[in-house]
């Protein structure tokens, strides 16, 4: 009897685990300055696309619910906060687990529930984007600054003029073209930044777990430190000015010095070449 119950789990098991119910829902704001886009939210990623014809932002909160009975979804929401709100200079959308009051409170819900969202805006704007379980992609040139922070996904960035802050503790980084100021960090993935242009204020690239590959414009001026533990460092098609150089850390000026480029990583090589948009 015990083992034809247990033969009858586990064939449902998947069929339990693979259900779910989908929402969408959208919302619009007109755009007026350069104000902030916040978007904070639980359990998936966060999509970007710039569009530089738009007067306005479209953000589309996507809500995966783990469940094939509708009846549930508003007991499951109850250990969940959604914001959706413009405030002056910021527009917020935000889908967080509440704060519980005891060790298991709330913990059949927890798992039950996670928010993606798909945000189309003008590229006059700022991003602070934040996701605890998914990928952050931003499609197209921001003019504002960009902060992007997951814990369990990649991070890939078209390019900016701005402050690109870039953050994620388990996957890689991308970025095409950089033209302010660049801070990548990650602590499982490798780092990849196309083309730095010659007007960049700082470049910081930071890696425990893979390569970094820097594209410098050779009219740039530079002043470079890269350092691995586990590869080799190389310098490709630029003229460096060596004050220190072996396998393993390259310091020099580049054009006689100018902009900070830092490299550092623990698990892979190094490479940072000649670089054209």
């Amino acid at each position: 009897m015990i083992r034809s119950f247990l033969l009858l789990f586990l064939c449902l098991a998947p069929a339990i685990s693979s259900a779910k119910i989908t929402r969408d829902t959208t919302h619009s704001f007109p755009v007026s300055g350069h104000p902030t886009i916040l978007v904070d939210i639980f359990g998936g990623g966060i999509e970007v696309n710039i569009e530089p014809n738009s007067d306005s932002v479209y953000i589309t909160l996507h809500q995966t619910f783990r469940t094939n009975d509708e009846t549930e979804i508003p007991d499951i929401l109850k250990d969940f906060e959604i914001t959706i709100d413009e405030r002056e200079g910021e527009i917020v959308v935000a889908a967080k687990r509440r704060r519980q009051g005891g060790l298991f409170s709330g913990w059949s819900n927890k798992n039950r529930a996670s928010f993606s969202a798909t945000v189309s805006c003008p590229p006059e704007v700022n991003l602070n984007l934040d996701t605890s379980g998914g990928s952050i992609r931003v499609s197209g040139f921001v003019e504002g600054d960009l902060r992007a922070d997951t814990s369990g996904g990649s991070i890939s960035v078209t390019g900016g003029t701005g402050y690109l802050n870039l953050d994620t503790s388990g996957g890689s980084i991308s970025v095409d073209e950089a033209h302010g100021r660049i801070r990548a960090d990650t602590s499982g993935g490798r780092i990849s930044i196309g083309y730095v242009g010659p007007d960049v204020s700082k470049v910081n690239a930071d890696t425990s777990g893979g390569g970094i590959s820097i594209g410098l414009d050779p009219e740039g001026s530079y002043d470079l430190l890269a350092d691995t533990s586990g590869g080799n460092v190389s310098v490709s098609d630029l003229e460096i000015q060596a004050s220190k150089m072996s396998r393993t850390h390259v310091r020099g000026q580049i054009n006689g010095g100018g902009t900070s480029v830092r490299a550092d990583t623990s698990g892979g090589s190094i490479l940072i070449s000649a670089a054209t948009r």
